[in-house]
């Protein structure tokens, strides 16, 4: 079992606090490993008791073993070559599995009884994602307006009202403007989904509704700061929202 299906399987026990420090130990996973409990605590920002009841939380016996985990599986990625395929794949379930853990009842009630609907991504992978949820609900003959962009997105924060709808697509959630900018919906109490990768970020932990996907960064060169995302995950939960609302609201 990867950590992180180790983490939704516990997700239950986890504080905010808890995500966010696995969200350091998994982002420095190989770094850990050869760390002991007093340095980690140090660059994660907590104490080593802290590790320790974390541990257990997953079901660990102590720090030590979750640290022999994370190591296994460090080795165990490095000795294999990527099957880019195969990612593809472990991308996917894990994507339906958190789909299964996910109430939509409330979201698809929201998006039922919104008297307007925006969506906006904050890219080129999140703003496609927007107009293929755009695109199914015309077939409901529902209309979703799309946001082409942040400078159209202010207009729209000025006008909407607490009967209305945002649902925003982020790849990090960690948009500074944009988190900025929202907190003008809280002022008004309308709501908003975010639909983010699995993570513990600023987005979804003040949205009204979450939406998670699960996602791998491909290593196709070795050019400094590039990144190569890919998004069936997220058109995978679009869809799943979609047809939920269809199984929801049409006989």
């Amino acid at each position: 079992m990867r950590i992180e299906e180790l983490i939704n399987e516990h997700s239950d026990r986890l504080t905010d606090n808890d995500m966010q420090l696995l969200s350091i130990i998994l982002r420095n996973k190989k770094i850990i490993s050869n760390l002991n409990s007093k340095e980690i605590s140090d660059i994660a920002y907590t104490s080593p008791a802290g590790l320790t009841r974390l541990a257990k939380k997953l079901n660990f016996k102590g720090f030590t073993e979750f640290k022999y985990f994370l190591r296994q599986e460090a080795d165990s990625i490095e000795s294999h070559k990527l099957n880019h395929t195969q990612i593809l794949i472990n991308d996917m379930n894990d994507t339906i599995k958190l789909l299964s853990q996910t109430n939509l009842n409330p979201l698809v009630s929201a998006i039922h009884s919104a008297k307007r609907i925006y969506l906006y991504g904050t890219d080129w992978g999140e703003k496609r994602a927007c107009e293929l949820l755009a695109r199914d609900f015309l077939a409901c003959n529902i209309l979703l307006y799309t946001i082409p962009s942040y400078t159209e997105l202010q207009w729209v924060l000025n006008d909407i009202t607490e009967n209305d709808l945002l649902l925003v697509i982020s790849f990090s959630g960690e948009n500074i403007d944009l988190n900025t900018s929202l907190q003008k919906l809280k002022l008004k109490n309308a709501p908003y989904i975010s639909i983010t990768p699995l993570s513990k970020n600023t987005l979804s932990s003040r949205a009204t509704y979450n939406l998670y996907y699960s996602t791998t960064n491909l290593k196709i060169t070795n050019t400094p700061d590039t990144e190569y995302n890919y998004f069936s995950p997220l058109e995978l939960v679009i869809d799943a929202l979609f047809r939920y609302y269809i199984d929801s609201y049409f006989e």
